[in-house]
């Protein structure tokens, strides 16, 4: 198995258009490197497009991602990339902002980002039967949409199963508060005169 990085799919396509790239030829040292492994890569300087095929995995510092195909745009001049498509049998476990491990699969997923206005849009779409998992839930839907800036999940279609424990809540804890009475407390004898 082949082992691409990323960075080094951006510097070369950034040497290739004619950028400045550092000069004692090693790669910069960042701790938030991603590494992607597959069988094979094909980089379009032209289009700035990364092609990875056939048992592809993406080690990040936030995520991990298997699938068969991955297709990256590469900005031109470095940056963020922008636009990733991963297809078929995609897996991806991640850590969400509360520190609680999730897993999700899908067919398809779709990675989207953009800045506008000093307003930033990442989205995950998932499609193809997806699923995404925790220990608290499943929710599966098609699509399921997760919004990455704003931490929120959406879906179409959507099907939830919760995983809580009920037998350890107090009970009577969703009880309505006892009415107010101005009878004094203790058994009430019938005081209808009404009754034969």
């Amino acid at each position: 198995m082949k082992r691409f990085i990323l960075v080094a799919a951006i510097a070369w396509f950034n040497l290739a258009a004619g950028a400045q790239t550092n000069t004692t030829g090693t790669l910069p040292v960042s701790p938030r490197l991603t590494l992607i492994s597959s069988d094979q890569g094909d980089f379009d300087l032209a289009g700035h497009e990364a092609i990875y095929r056939g048992h592809v995995r993406v080690d990040d510092p936030q995520m991990k991602l298997t699938c068969e195909q991955l297709i990256a745009d590469v900005p031109q001049g470095g940056g963020h990339v922008n636009h990733i498509v991963a297809e078929t049998n995609v897996v991806i476990d991640f850590i969400d902002n509360k520190g609680q491990t999730n897993h999700a699969t899908g067919d398809k997923a779709v990675y989207v980002y953009s800045e506008q206005g000093g307003v930033t849009n990442e989205t995950v779409t998932l499609t193809g039967n997806p699923q995404m998992e925790n220990a608290q839930s499943t929710l599966t839907g098609d699509p399921i949409v997760w919004d990455r800036q704003n931490n929120h999940l959406s879906a179409t279609n959507q099907k939830m199963i919760l995983r809580q424990n009920l037998s350890g809540l107090a009970a009577g804890t969703n009880a309505p508060p006892p009415e107010k009475t101005n009878l004094p407390p203790g058994p009430v004898e019938n005081t209808d005169t009404n009754v034969k």
